[in-house]
């Protein structure tokens, strides 16, 4: 793509299974601020708004009608092969398409997308690199120059190495995707949402995660006044962190509490917190509860001491279970998030269920162990990989067969566990009681 020549980009976040949650796609939104900042015309077709029936005609549609040149997708580990797919047929209908994808999956497995149609893969951490390849072309000459960036020269990919891990955005989003979605946005059964992030990576060494592989592997913190900033900024009542740990330097929290109590910011926060956090810290509860934090999701991932071993979690059953009293007892509702293992029993099933009804847990979602390619637990299970297609790869389906049991009767036992739990969720929200952490019963 010639260097002098205006772009038009289309920035697009393909659909994927989900009745858990459909949220604004803040990445994307970050490279829609950089282009607003440059003066780059952009737009984000963000898949979520449409039904899945004739995809490819109506994208095609999208980028024949608004001469869009430039198409970025974002990619998932469960969308990676739709993007591979797309990517062919698009390159087939439109030969002159420059198509570039970006994303977490991009940025741990970019050489999955070196293929004949793909012709830019970004894998930095930041976007620095973007905004010069915007400002000055996608000739190789300039690509050259950048880090993070795969790209080809006579049909020979070339690789960049990443650049230094960041700490900040050197953007605002342009939220204009958000808003346009707003009725379709949603977090079962808690309504809707618009997503911050505050940090960079994880500072913990969970085997099945990727988000610690994020950043070059360093956890970093954005300034936390930069934060409060862009919080106030953003016209939505209800606000998720997604930070893989938002709850990790304890005078961070209270500073970032203290300021939005003083600015009189009144938001519903929402944010991820590992559980030994909440256990050695009770005393920050009431201030984050006044500060608005109403939802905090858990990730207690297990029940046995062994199966947290394994996991790398550092915590306890013990932990887990201080962690979801500390949170009731200062009203604060504990989103419990499970890993079910292919280790598992029928007595371990029991088992996690009896600690959900014993410790009064409400609102719990379980996902299906999943070695996830470019984390420690796809190194040690690879060679077990079962179906191990991308779209498969949502925390819904099997891709290691179970020890103990058929993949029939495991997956039966997971449903159970749904159908044990979730009727509760509904009734209780019916009944507009499920925010009331004291309470036991179904109304």
């Amino acid at each position: 793509m010639e260097a002098s020549k205006k772009i038009k980009v289309l920035l697009v976040r393909p659909k994927f299974s989900s009745i858990v949650a459909n949220l604004e796609p803040l990445g994307l939104e970050y490279i829609a601020g950089l282009c607003r900042d440059l003066g780059v015309e952009c737009e984000i077709f963000d898949e979520f708004q449409y039904s899945r029936c004739f995809r490819f005609s109506r994208l095609s549609r999208k980028i024949e009608k608004g001469g869009y040149d430039f198409v970025g997708f974002h990619a998932n580990a469960n969308t990676s092969d739709y993007i591979i797919n797309t990517s062919d047929k698009l390159k087939k209908k439109f030969p002159n398409l420059y198509i570039m994808v970006g994303g977490p999956e991009a940025e741990l497995n970019y050489k999955d997308f070196f293929t004949d149609s793909i012709d830019l893969v970004y894998h930095d951490n930041g976007l620095n690199s973007l905004k010069n390849i915007f400002l000055e072309g996608f000739l190789p000459e300039v690509l050259n120059k950048q880090n993070g960036v795969c790209f080809k020269i006579n049909d020979e990919w070339v690789v960049k190495e990443k650049g230094a891990p960041v700490d900040n955005f050197i953007t605002r989003p342009d939220r204009t995707a958000f808003n346009k979605g707003l009725k379709k946005n949603f977090i079962f059964l808690k309504g809707s949402f618009a997503i911050a992030k505050a940090s960079f990576s994880c500072p913990f060494e969970c085997t099945f995660c990727y988000c610690t592989k994020m950043n070059s592997g360093v956890y970093t913190e954005r300034p936390i006044m930069d934060v409060i900033d862009e919080i106030e900024s953003i016209e939505h009542p209800r606000i998720w962190f997604v930070d893989d740990t938002f709850l990790v330097d304890k005078e961070r929290v209270k500073r970032f509490c203290e300021v939005i109590i003083e600015r009189k910011i009144k938001k519903h926060f929402l944010a991820y917190s590992r559980a030994d956090f909440l256990a050695e810290n009770p005393d920050i509860l009431p201030l984050m509860y006044k500060a608005g934090f109403r939802d905090i999701l858990v990730g207690l991932e297990a029940v046995s001491d062994d199966l947290l071993d394994e996991y790398n979690k550092q915590t306890s059953k013990d932990v887990n279970t201080q962690a979801i009293k500390n949170l009731a007892d200062n009203n604060i509702v504990c989103n419990g998030l499970f890993v079910v293992s292919h280790k598992s029993s029928r007595q371990d099933f029991k088992e996690l269920y009896r600690f959900i009804k014993k410790n009064n847990l409400l609102w719990v979602v379980f996902g299906i162990f999943t070695p996830y390619k470019g984390t420690d637990a796809y190194d040690e299970y690879k060679e077990r990989l079962i179906k191990f297609k991308s779209k498969r790869l949502d925390g819904l389906h099997i891709t290691i067969k179970p020890e103990k049991m058929s993949s029939f009767m495991f997956m039966v036992r997971v449903y159970m566990l749904y159908v044990l739990t979730y009727p509760k969720i509904i009734c209780r929200t019916i009944f507009k009681t499920a925010y009331d952490t004291k309470r036991t019963g179904w109304f």
